[in-house]
């Protein structure tokens, strides 16, 4: 195996193809642990997902047997809702060096936004890259990764639909380039699965993954299981909505290729949640 950027690159791809984004374990009593052997014998070894923390803790580890130089880095995702970023810790993010540049990488975003290839850190650099076109900017110090707002069809919510006539962009997340240890990421992880009760990912489950090629993302949220196929400029969405539990857990075994030791109970789970938040 070469350590390149082409090789780097196809990494990144197949593991998105590979390995969901899930947060399951919120509903099945699992404690998180962030290190390199736990989270091998997770996802490796019983076959499993995870979010950020999980994914890219993980990838950074495959990367380091490889022979890649590569440093785990906090960011914080940008809400817009609110207008402000959320804690350290609370997204996790890779940077790779190779011959002198450096390199973002993100197998653990938990959004049909995730990109599918290294961004090079160099302020205003522009990726078209498949699912979006992404560029890197320096703000305060910060290095913050945006993507231009796509068109939108066929979703769920139709006032969400949208013809874009101007170029806008929105900001994802920043970051620095301080290198951290993964274990550096369990407290707020365990915030994640005990403390942010309004946050989506505490209480909603969640499944993401890409096929083709990184070209349409099968997402599972709450009962309802998505395809976005990812167009030059738009995102074009086919939905199943009002999933059953045996439904449910059927997508989730061959989609997904989760096998869960006891089957979710996703009526039971969203009946008390059909609100404005899903």
């Amino acid at each position: 195996m070469e350590v390149s950027l082409a090789c780097l690159a196809r990494l990144q791809l197949f593991h998105q193809m590979s390995v969901p984004f899930e947060n399951l374990d919120n509903f099945t009593d699992r404690k998180k642990i962030i290190q390199h052997e736990a989270l091998y014998e997770q996802i490796v070894t019983n076959k499993r997902g995870g979010w950020c923390h999980e994914l890219n803790g993980g990838f950074s580890w495959l990367l380091e047997q490889l022979g890649f130089t590569v440093s785990v880095i906090s960011a914080q995702y940008y809400n817009p809702e609110l207008e402000e970023f959320c804690k350290v810790f609370d997204h996790m993010v890779l940077i790779v060096e190779l011959a002198g540049q450096k390199y973002l990488l993100d197998v653990g975003f938990g959004n049909i936004s995730q990109p599918s290839e290294p961004i090079r850190l160099a302020e205003n650099s522009v990726h078209n890259i498949t699912g979006g076109i992404y560029k890197m900017e320096r703000r305060n110090g910060w290095w913050c990764l945006l993507q231009r707002d796509r068109d939108v069809v066929g979703h769920h919510r139709p006032k969400e639909n949208k013809a874009l006539i101007a170029e806008t962009w929105t900001v994802l997340y920043k970051f620095d380039e301080v290198a951290r240890k993964v274990e550096e990421f369990q407290e707020r992880c365990e915030e994640y699965q005990t403390y942010l009760e309004t946050m989506i990912l505490s209480f909603i489950p969640i499944a993401i993954i890409k096929s083709e090629n990184g070209g349409l993302v099968n997402t599972l949220i709450g009962d309802r299981f998505t395809t976005v196929r990812l167009q030059d400029n738009a995102d074009i969405r086919v939905n199943r909505l009002n999933l059953e539990t045996e439904d449910y857990n059927k997508i989730l075994r061959e989609t997904f290729s989760i096998s869960l030791p006891q089957q979710l109970d996703i009526e039971k789970i969203m009946k008390p949640l059909k609100t404005e938040h899903y």
